[in-house]
């Protein structure tokens, strides 16, 4: 959607409403809404019977397109997109009454079954482009996601495309979320104005379609850095969403998943998951990091355990939202791990049956808030009544509390919040989960980790058994002893300059690597997993 400017005052002397533009705009996407769902519906259900030339077929798209022009010509585009189980044209829902719901059950269904967020048309679109962007369309077991749109680039269906994935912005509540890229746009366009108005209809959900500079994850045409971004935002809507303040308010489940979402998008996108915030040092900045890394780790590994997006954005809010109980007790600890005192200890095991009585305390209880309950209340309880709370040995922990134990205690040994913290890699915080720390969890939910994050995880130093030096970018699904590398050393212990050498996209089965670095050793290493 384009960048929407707050409404400027009439011009000194002259009379007129301030803000007419934005409620015609309101005015055309209310009155486009139920035709363009019902003209999409029929689209949609012909085109199952009839090619995309056949007469009939052509007919009802010509009447889907004109149902959408009256939106082209005020906005210069019209945008679909689903935002949770809410439909919105032009960021206007498009409410839900006894005539519309089979429509919009319908679309939901078809928009879901081909995962993309909706579709956008810009001025410009033709019948032709619209017949194109529909025989894709249809085909759902070939096209979909990404998959979609990038057919649709290289069919030239440039003025109607999908919307890979939809973004909220939250003005109320301090902070925006970007999710992966809809079309070629500059840079000047995109992202939502901080200065805005909200989406219409009192929600907080409004769609938003990024440039493809703003790409999440590591794929083709995904520029470098861009999985930081998409981790930067998130960490931002955590210390939103986590600061005592807004604790203390009352949350709402809805801004976690917003803040979850993004990062279930990129482990159905196959992002690598790559833990390594080791500069930070300020408390609340690790508390929201490792909030987030858990949240990565745990959301992929659902992700590998097949859960569907329903249950892996469940499991990201729980995950999210496992150590809240730590905001209660955590400014009465002041000494690293190795150092707490009893007292500092004691406090320290409280924070799971805190983070209950907060979540209690601070959110409407619903199903989702009961799985983040027990997720706070399990993530430490380890098997038999091992770990704390002390539960009981006939107490048996959820699948989801299971999962978030495994991804906070890999992103724990990393982080740096203790002496041992400071020097494990990737590599090596894998080593201990599945060698002495191996009988605190599940078996099935260690193998979704490794599954996870491969033999050697994102961001390690390996050394190939040429004496080249190379940091991980991912692993390989095919065979997990040959990840994704990029080259970072010569064998004669050169450093390759920018794009000298190509990554290694996996390491080629005539080679190996032969053993895990730490990064001390090549402290030059800043452009690390991009």
């Amino acid at each position: 959607m384009s960048q929407r400017l707050p409404p400027q005052g009439p011009a000194q002397g002259s009379p007129g409403p301030v803000e007419s533009t934005e409620s015609d705009a309101q005015m055309v996407a209310r009155g486009a809404g139920m035709t363009v769902l019902t003209r999409l519906s029929g689209a949609i259900r012909l085109g199952r019977s009839y090619k995309a030339d056949n007469q009939v077929f052509v007919q009802q798209v010509e009447e889907l397109l004109q149902a959408l022009r009256p939106l082209i010509e005020h906005s210069g585009e019209a945008v679909l997109a689903v935002l949770e189980n809410d439909l919105y044209l032009n960021g206007t829902r498009i409410p839900v009454r006894g005539r519309s719901l089979r429509f919009h059950s319908f679309i939901l269904d078809e928009l879901r079954r081909r995962q993309i967020a909706g579709f956008k048309a810009t001025a410009g679109v033709t019948i032709e482009e619209m017949k194109i962007f529909f025989r894709l369309f249809l085909q759902p077991d070939v096209y979909s996601g990404t998959d979609l749109l990038t057919e649709c680039l290289a069919q030239g269906t440039d003025h109607i495309l999908p919307a890979v994935h939809a973004s909220a912005h939250a003005p109320s509540s301090g902070f925006a979320l970007s999710a992966a890229a809809l079309e070629r746009r500059p840079a000047a366009n995109a992202g939502p104005d901080p200065g805005g108005s909200g989406p219409t209809d009192d929600s907080s959900d409004t769609a938003s379609f990024p440039g493809d500079h703003e790409l999440q994850g590591s794929g083709p045409g995904a520029p470098r850095g861009a999985a930081r971004k998409s981790h930067s935002a998130a960490v931002a809507g955590a210390r939103s969403l986590l600061m005592t303040t807004s604790l203390q308010g009352g949350m709402e489940l809805r801004h976690a998943k917003r803040v979850v979402q993004p990062l279930v998008d990129g482990a159905f996108a196959a992002e690598p998951v790559v833990v390594g915030l080791s500069s930070l040092s300020h408390h609340d900045d690790y508390t929201y990091a490792h909030a987030v890394n858990v949240t990565l780790v745990a959301v992929t590994m659902g992700h590998s355990l097949d859960l569907d997006r329903r249950a892996l954005a469940d499991l990201g809010v729980a995950a999210l939202l496992h150590d809240v109980g730590k905001s209660t007790v955590g400014r009465q600890i002041h000494n690293l791990l190795e150092s707490f005192t009893p007292e500092e200890e004691r406090l320290a095991e409280m924070h799971p049956v805190e983070g209950v009585k907060l979540l209690a305390r601070s959110t409407t209880l619903n199903p989702t808030t009961l799985r983040c309950m027990r997720v706070a209340l399990e993530h430490h309880a380890g098997p038999e009544g091992t770990g704390f709370p002390a539960l009981g040995r006939d107490w048996r922990t959820s699948m989801l509390s299971r999962i978030v134990s495994v991804a906070d205690c890999f992103v724990s040994l990393q982080m740096h919040r203790s002496m041992r913290g400071a020097h494990v890699t990737p590599f090596e915080a894998l080593g201990m989960m599945l060698g002495p720390l191996k009988p605190r969890f599940h078996p099935a939910m260690l193998w979704a980790l490794v599954r996870t994050v491969g033999f050697y995880p994102p961001g390690q130093l390996v050394t190939l058994d040429d004496g080249t030096v190379a940091v991980v970018l991912a692993p390989n699904a095919e065979d997990l002893s040959r990840p994704h590398l990029r080259p970072l050393f010569a064998p004669d212990g050169r450093r390759y300059v920018r794009d000298e050498v190509l990554d290694l996209k996996p390491l080629s089965a005539d080679r190996s690597v032969k053993g895990a670095l730490r990064g001390a050793e090549y402290p030059d290493n800043e452009d690390q997993a991009a």
